[in-house]
This record gives structure tokens, C-alpha cells and sequence, in this order.
């Protein structure tokens, strides 16, 4: 009887199909890194920003006003997380005499700033587009 050789393996074409999907797979899971990694850096600067508010009303207790400048507050023991800045901060005095101050917030790998008006608009943190 003779002998039937028969070659076994994948043949070019479906070599290339299966590198195909595996490169749509990882393409697919970059992008949900840089999605989640964009959550992580917005989730530190709301933090950074909910613990300035809250700087903000200690620094109120001890002298009676806010900070006028970032560096106040941060010299009163608030500290930033890495990569995280005060963009804009401003104390102004509300019609009822009381002091406000309107900070935006950001972390410098993330399109975001994170904006909050406090005492005036409560404890809540809007997001604003860079």
C-alpha cells in the first residue's frame, strides 16, 4: 500500500485571519484602558477637589474667611494629589456677606476640569470640558 502524504497545519489564509482578529481585540482593549485610565485620573481630582471643600470649611473654622489664594490652603495641610493643580480659584463675598470660593480642578492626563463654586452651590462637583 502506498503512502498518502498529507500535509497538516494551518494554511497562509487562515494565519492571517486569526493575527486579524487578535489586532481587533487589542486595538478594542487599548482603547477601554485609556477609557478607564481617563476615570481613575477624574476620580483623583474630584477627590482632591471634595477634600479642598472640606480644607476650605476647616480654614473658615480657624479664621473666619477662606484662603485667598491656593497656596493659603495648601499651607494649611491640604495637599494635592501628583499631577493634580488648582487651575482657577477665586474668593469672592456672596450677598449675604459670607465668603465663596470657585475652584476648578484638574489632573494633567485628563481632558477634564472639575469645577465647584462652595459654599454657594452646596458640595457639588460639575464637570467642565478643558
Amino acid at each position: 500500500m502506498g503512502r498518502v502524504n498529507k500535509d497538516t497545519g494551518f494554511t497562509l489564509v487562515e494565519l492571517l485571519i486569526a493575527i486579524a482578529i487578535i489586532a481587533v481585540l487589542a486595538a478594542i482593549a487599548i482603547m477601554q484602558l485609556q477609557k478607564f485610565r481617563i476615570q481613575a485620573y477624574d476620580a483623583t481630582a474630584k477627590s482632591d477637589l471634595r477634600n479642598a471643600m472640606k480644607g476650605l470649611e476647616t480654614y473658615l473654622t480657624e479664621y473666619n474667611t477662606f484662603p485667598a489664594t491656593p497656596a493659603g490652603l495648601l499651607a494649611s495641610g491640604f495637599n494635592l494629589s501628583k499631577n493634580v493643580s488648582f487651575s482657577k480659584y477665586k474668593v469672592e463675598t456672596m450677598s449675604n456677606g459670607n465668603p465663596t470660593a470657585h475652584m476648578h480642578i484638574e489632573h494633567a492626563s485628563s481632558p477634564n476640569a472639575w469645577h465647584a463654586n462652595y459654599p454657594k452651590e452646596g458640595n457639588e462637583i460639575e464637570i467642565r470640558k478643558k
